[in-house]
């Protein structure tokens, strides 16, 4: 068709990875369509690079994690759900970087009858989210305190094979448990938003209509602030500004006051630090193994004495939540009201704005720290047999060679392997920067809820894609209300955002929870992607800055030192100069 764009997949077609691998399906029951490298038939469809989660190149231990997660997770939340559009999502690797696509669904009566299942499935979990919910909290928390109590070192060699693989199938059903909830709160919040779109109501306003619910996340920040102004009042604030974890203990112990300050900072790791900085990458320690991203923002927010008062903060956001209501509310028929309260009393019991932040602490950041954990018992049993030259090798065989390895078997040549694949993700890793955000035949539209209101793959994130240049003003989704200019600080993977400093505009492909932190430093936020249940923007929301999302070429339009206008309240970022 003459008015398709299409982004040519180029050498990303080529079919090249890791040397060795060999394609093992081991997700099921529901995979509508397995993990792959790209190839020449993937430029027919469209692909988004999913900077938001894996923002650096993937190595052949996490592509199992990543399997479950997006792959397999994604499809089977959609099939026990019922969404009548869409199967899910698949991913496809270029080099080692992660893309992500739609599973659609075209078949009339397939979607009818998804439909159907869809209100069977979804009604009384709605009626009583609290419930649900919970349920599935309790069992994700009991996987935990198995897994956290298992003495590694006084299990056999068998014994460790068996945990590895119980791990593993508790890493997969917690992403199955993920995305079938995913699934039912993005789809009744659609149907809100439908519902406000009938009514003529402004659509932009509907996650403030949710916001204001606290979550883990944002009392994980507020303890880091604590910690910070603790610095101060035990004298060891200077110890903190030493720029490796190793230099801030040796510091902290020549300190009077320093040993106390520790203390106190183990004790948050114990509760917070069970979280990792990307989502489903086995080679990246958690914050309670090292602490050095903790430390980082602990040492931003040193300078600003003044702090950030988070009861305040979430008083304003109240108060334009309940003013924001209120004047929807009157601009409506009695008949249209009733609906509306109806609709808004479902999505703030079964609140997706809350829930997207919160199920990050059980699940996306935390779930994968037991394989990674029991991995790096097995790596060392193998080390000590002469079996593996060294402990981080692990991270370069796929899960079943490790398992395989565990049995006796695996591949010929270890040694030789691994020195091929370290080379394979030296080369394309720091060929990230080059790689586009989007590749393939760019549609109008996508119809999977997650990607539209997460990702924010909306008409407009299209249309702007479509019509890329060079143009000085961006446009996006209004995220975060407000107008600021400031400089912008270009960060693209989640390990940098220590490079972030007190002032700074942030433009980044897009945050998770782990860049919560940083959102108490910069003046403004603009990213390539993301929609209404972004994490940045609830977490822009949550903080009171300016913010657009979804821009679709941000990070390829703006520069680290240019000077920018977020016009957070029409969706426009601006480049001065």
């Amino acid at each position: 068709m003459s008015n398709e764009t299409v982004i040519p997949l180029g050498e990303y077609a080529d079919g090249d990875f890791y040397p060795g691998y060999e394609p093992r399906l081991e997700s099921r029951p529901f995979l509508a369509e397995p993990l792959a490298p790209f190839t020449r038939e993937d430029e027919s469809r469209f692909w988004m690079r999913d900077s938001q989660h894996f923002s650096e190149g993937i190595t052949p231990a996490s592509m199992g994690l990543l399997e479950d997660a997006q792959t397999w997770g994604t499809q089977y939340g959609a099939e026990i759900v019922g969404i009548p559009p869409t199967a899910g999502m698949v991913n496809r690797i270029a080099g080692v970087h992660v893309y992500l696509g739609q599973c659609p669904i075209t078949s009339p009566w397939q979607i009818g009858t998804r439909a159907e299942r869809f209100g069977a499935f979804a009604g009384p979990r709605l009626a009583d989210f609290a419930t649900y919910w919970a349920g599935y909290r309790a069992e994700l928390e009991a996987a935990y305190a198995h897994f956290d109590g298992l003495d590694v070192d006084a299990l056999s060699l068998d014994e460790l094979h068996d945990a590895l693989k119980d791990a593993h199938a508790f890493h997969r059903r917690g992403w199955g448990v993920h995305f079938e909830v995913m699934y039912l709160l993005a789809a009744n919040y659609v149907g809100f938003f439908q519902l406000a779109t009938d009514l003529g109501l402004d659509t932009g306003q509907i996650a403030q209509w949710l916001a204001g619910e606290e979550t883990s996340y944002l009392h994980t920040d507020a303890e880091l602030w604590r910690l910070a102004g603790r610095a101060r009042e035990l004298d060891v604030a200077a110890a903190l500004t030493e720029p490796t974890v190793e230099a801030v203990r040796a510091a902290l112990d020549a300190a009077p006051q320093g040993t106390t300050w520790w203390a106190e900072f183990e004790a948050f790791l114990e509760v917070w630090g069970q979280r990792t900085d990307e989502t489903a990458t086995m080679d990246r320690p958690s914050w309670a193994e090292h602490p050095a991203t903790p430390l980082a923002s602990i040492r931003e927010f040193l300078t600003r004495p003044e702090g950030h008062d988070f009861a305040a903060a979430r008083r304003d956001v109240l108060a334009e939540r309940d003013r924001l209501v209120d004047s929807a509310r009157a601009t409506l028929t009695e008949e249209g009201r009733v609906a509306f309260d109806q609709a808004l009393a479902s999505n703030r019991s079964a609140n997706f704005v809350w829930w997207n932040e919160e199920h990050n602490f059980l699940i996306d950041r935390r779930i994968h720290l037991p394989v990674r954990r029991l991995t790096l018992a097995v790596a060392d049993r193998l080390v000590a047999d002469g079996r593996l030259g060294a402990r981080e090798d692990v991270f370069f065989l796929f899960r079943h060679e490790l398992l395989d390895m565990l049995a006796g078997g695996g591949p010929s040549d270890v040694p030789a392997l691994v020195v091929a694949r370290r080379d394979y993700y030296d080369h394309w890793s720091a060929r990230g920067s080059e790689l586009p955000p989007v590749v393939g035949n760019v549609p109008d539209a996508v119809h999977d809820p997650i990607m539209t209101e997460l990702f924010g793959l909306t008409p407009e994130y299209f249309a702007t894609i479509k019509a890329q240049g060079t143009a000085k003003s961006l446009s996006g989704f209004a995220a975060g209300r407000g107008t600021v200019v400031g400089t912008a600080r270009v960060v693209r993977a989640a390990q940098d955002i220590d490079q972030v400093r007190d002032g700074d505009v942030l433009v980044c492909g897009g945050t998770t929870t782990e860049w919560t932190p940083v959102f108490g430093l910069v003046v403004g936020c603009v990213t390539d992607t993301g929609g209404t249940l972004s994490h940045t923007a609830i977490i822009a929301r949550e903080y009171g800055i300016p913010c657009v999302v979804g821009t679709g070429v941000a990070t390829s339009t703006i520069s680290t030192g240019d000077r920018v206008r977020i016009d957070g309240d029409r969706g426009v970022v601006e480049v001065l100069a």
